[in-house]
């Protein structure tokens, strides 16, 4: 696998979101509703992460997005709840998506979303933050574009990364996942595709506690990563953190969101028992330098 890195990445800063404070507006689509997760604001514009759910007041089972692509240099999206049904180009079969699935869109890809439950929600990550959405076919319903979609558009930086490998769809679904050892002792690992898909430029993958080896005292000491950057979004229970810059210990629980910029020293304090996350990282072939030990 390629450790290829990309290049034109904008400074980045740590950004936090808390699913407590999450507020959701309008965005793309008339028929959903959207909340940021910091990302855009934390890279400077290479990347853009949101949580998409359907607003009840528009939403419709006729409603559909119409066939269309975006600019985005990728797109990677994990199903939070409800189910959707996709048809994407070059693939015969229509497909469906239901929560902890997860599917990659290449750059440009044409798709359609088809169907979307009324508890559909969906955490998307692409990048560049500003890129646009060419339809070949109307939307229908709620799922028409936005006429202040490109004014909101208009104030978000359009610098792209280079370097990209060539990439392919991925799919993966929750009933089939399976977690095994990884970085750490402590904790399992399911891999979400995404090194596969991007030819190395980016890793996705869930974390969970490994029972037979997790203790109350364990952490992870204070280490840095090789990555270039790197999200997480928490499934489940609460995880402690101690971050370079930053006096006071940081708490997430589930649906809150962190990122850590390159290099930036960090040291997992705590979690609990029931901690999973669901991380993404580039690139997917990346160092850890231990300046403390882990405690199992």
């Amino acid at each position: 696998m390629s450790d290829q890195r990309l290049q034109g990445w904008n400074k980045q800063k740590p950004s936090f979101t808390y699913a407590k404070d999450r507020e959701f507006g309008p965005g793309l689509r008339d028929g959903a509703l959207y909340a940021d997760l910091g990302l855009a604001k934390g890279t400077g514009g290479n990347f853009h992460a949101h949580i998409i759910k359907v607003n009840p007041q528009m939403h419709s089972a006729e409603g559909t997005t119409g066939m269309h692509r975006h600019d985005y240099d990728l797109q990677f999206n994990y199903m939070l709840s409800g189910v959707i049904d996709l048809v994407i180009e070059g693939i015969e079969e229509k497909l469906t998506f239901r929560a902890g699935d997860t599917y990659f869109l290449p750059h440009r890809i044409l798709h359609n979303e088809t169907r979307v439950s009324g508890d559909f929600s969906v955490l998307e990550l692409y990048g560049p933050a500003k890129s646009g959405t060419h339809q070949v076919e109307e939307g229908a319903g709620g799922g028409k574009v936005s006429e202040d979609w490109a004014e909101g558009q208009s104030n978000t930086s359009d610098q792209r990364l280079t370097g990209w490998n060539k990439q392919k769809p991925a799919f993966t679904y929750a009933m089939d996942r399976e977690f095994g050892p990884g970085l750490r002792r402590a904790s399992l690992y399911a891999d979400l595709g995404l090194a596969e898909a991007t030819g190395g430029n980016l890793h996705g993958e869930i974390i969970k506690v490994n029972p037979e080896i997790h203790t109350a005292e364990g952490t992870t000491g204070m280490h840095r990563h090789e990555y270039d950057f790197q999200f997480n979004y928490v499934l489940a229970g609460e995880i402690d953190f101690l971050i370079e810059g930053i006096d006071e210990k940081l708490t997430f629980r589930a649906g809150d969101t962190y990122l850590l910029p390159a290099r930036i020293l960090h040291n997992e304090t705590r979690v609990s028992e029931d901690y999973s996350v669901m991380q993404v990282y580039g690139p997917a072939i990346a160092a850890t330098e231990q300046l403390e030990p882990e405690i199992d």
